[in-house]
């Protein structure tokens, strides 16, 4: 990851992008990989916040109330100097390419979007399958398939995912995804949170999808061409192309616009309610939306 985004700043321009960093409580080698990489940042003038922390993940915290506090925690350099910026990306624990940072940061601009993701994707059943179904929605509101070749039931959905064009949904997470910063800005900016009392216990990540529309920043698209995983094993069947010929070769055709359409009156909910639950533990319900 410190290598791609140092290819990253060699390509956008070192005075161009801010990095920031929070880690707490790994075990491993982690912190001491980031003050390497703290120390090469400042050595190569790449502006930057990279924060260490001993201190674990507390016991008997519910996971969304904690997952959105870090990801604020990692967002306060921009609450500070944020008009500078024009795009913040948030990274998952993937293997990527410098590559599909500049498609997503490419398509986020092209079509005006306020959020922009890849696809993430796992073995599933002895095969390639999409992963973030927890989040994902189509413009329907309705969750996608671990089956690739029957991502959603939305014709127009599945049309541009085996075209590999860029499409429309309510929600999207997915591994990587890039936000207009504007929808952070002023004292009435989006921040991530846990669902309020009388709200279904979802993703922090499908709540700031709902808080996106509600404030009518409806601009929310997947790009296929951006494909990421959280394994070898899962990278290397992405780049087979018995399941995605559409990427082969990869090429630029011309752009064909997104046509922005309302967003459905309810979005699909799978709640995580339980203090120390990791898992979605239903049941399942339904979220008005606009």
């Amino acid at each position: 990851m410190a290598a791609q985004l140092l290819e990253l700043a060699d390509t956008l321009g070192h005075s161009r992008i801010f990095i920031s960093i929070y880690e707490n409580g790994s075990t491993d080698r982690t912190k001491e990989i980031l003050r390497w990489f703290n120390e090469t940042l400042n050595a190569l003038g790449i502006a930057h916040k990279i924060v260490t922390d001993k201190t674990p993940k507390p016991k008997h915290i519910h996971r969304i109330e904690y997952l959105a506090k870090l990801r604020n925690y990692a967002l306060e350099p921009l609450y500070s100097d944020g008009a500078k910026f024009g795009r913040v990306a948030f990274l998952n624990d993937v293997y990527f390419c410098q590559a599909d940072l500049l498609e997503l940061l490419f398509q986020s601009q092209t079509h005006g979007a306020h959020l922009t993701c890849g696809e993430d994707y796992d073995m599933w059943k002895g095969e390639i399958g999409f992963y973030d179904t927890w989040v994902a929605r189509n413009i329907q509101g309705e969750q996608l398939d671990r089956e690739v070749q029957i991502l959603s039931s939305n014709d127009t959905t599945m049309s541009a995912e085996m075209r590999g064009r860029p499409f429309q949904v309510q929600c999207c997470w997915n591994g990587m995804a890039v936000i207009d910063a504007k929808v952070f800005h002023g004292d009435d900016g989006l921040r991530f949170r846990r669902s309020a009392k009388d709200e279904c216990s979802a993703s922090e990540c499908s709540l700031f999808c709902n808080d996106l529309w509600r404030k009518g920043f409806s601009r929310v698209i997947m790009v296929p061409r951006v494909k990421l995983s959280y394994d070898i094993p899962s990278r290397n069947m992405l780049r087979k192309p018995l399941y995605f010929p559409a990427d082969l070769p990869y090429n630029n055709p011309e752009i064909e616009k997104i046509s922005f359409r309302p967003g459905p009156e309810k979005v699909h909910c799978m709640p995580l309610n339980g203090i120390d639950a990791i898992d979605p533990d239903g049941p399942d319900t339904y979220v008005t939306l606009l």
